[in-house]
């Protein structure tokens, strides 16, 4: 009895390959949640300094402005000083940058001339420049200068030289006129007695003319605090 199949050879089947399972696909880089927590952190870092950046600027600008305009408030009340001293000494003397102002320059020479004599119409010459005087210095004493540099930023220093100033020139102003003022009284004595009296009018313009000064020196001073810069006069200039 035959044996069925012998001989034969079975035909064997190839070895397959494992089956693949699903491969995840990889996170984009900017979407990884480290990545995403340290941009978000960077960002806000970068925000915060920004803010402060900007919040800093804008302080020096709003300090910057307000002192330039605090500057400019000093310098025009220091102005406006100024130009007042100025032009009111200038309607009876003589104001020349630099150097202290002079007061009726004629009053020295009249007061000589009366120790030999008396001119013609001095009376009313010394009685006119009085009345000057007197006019310019109530014009200068009743300007409000403390109103004029309160809240302007000058500090107490520079306020104090400012009053000064205005009282040292209102006191030559006075001086002045009290020396025009004997001169009247001098001219109408005998020449021969008029020595005390015209010796006394010279004293107070000597005081007068140290007075203004001081005036000048406090006056420059004022200035120099508001920003206004005022060049010496050379001698002989």
């Amino acid at each position: 009895m035959a044996i069925k199949g012998k001989g034969r050879t079975k035909t064997r089947q190839p070895v397959r390959a494992p089956r693949r399972g699903p491969v995840p696909v990889p996170v984009p880089f900017a979407k990884r949640r480290g990545v995403q927590a340290l941009a978000a952190f960077i960002a806000g870092l970068l925000f915060f300094w920004g803010g402060v950046w900007l919040t800093n600027g804008l302080r020096v600008q709003d300090r910057t402005a307000r002192t330039e305009a605090q500057d400019l408030l000093r310098r025009r009340a220091a102005s406006s000083w100024k130009t007042l001293v100025e032009t009111e000494v200038g309607t009876i003397g003589q104001v020349q940058e630099g150097t202290p102002p002079v007061i009726l320059p004629e009053i020295p020479a009249i007061l000589t001339g009366l120790k030999e004599r008396t001119p013609k119409d001095v009376v009313t010459t010394l009685q006119e420049a009085a009345a000057g005087a007197r006019e310019v210095s109530g014009t200068i004493g009743a300007y409000d200068l403390s109103r004029s540099i309160t809240g302007k930023g000058f500090d107490p220093a520079a306020a104090l030289r400012f009053l000064s100033a205005r009282d040292e020139l209102v006191l030559a102003l006075d001086l002045t006129r009290e020396a025009a003022l004997l001169g009247v009284a001098a001219a109408r004595l005998d020449v021969a007695d008029r020595g005390t009296v015209l010796a006394r009018a010279e004293s107070l313009l000597a005081e007068a003319s140290a007075t203004l000064v001081r005036f000048q020196l406090h006056q420059g001073e004022a200035l120099r605090a508001a920003g206004i810069t005022v060049q010496p006069t050379l001698p002989g200039a």
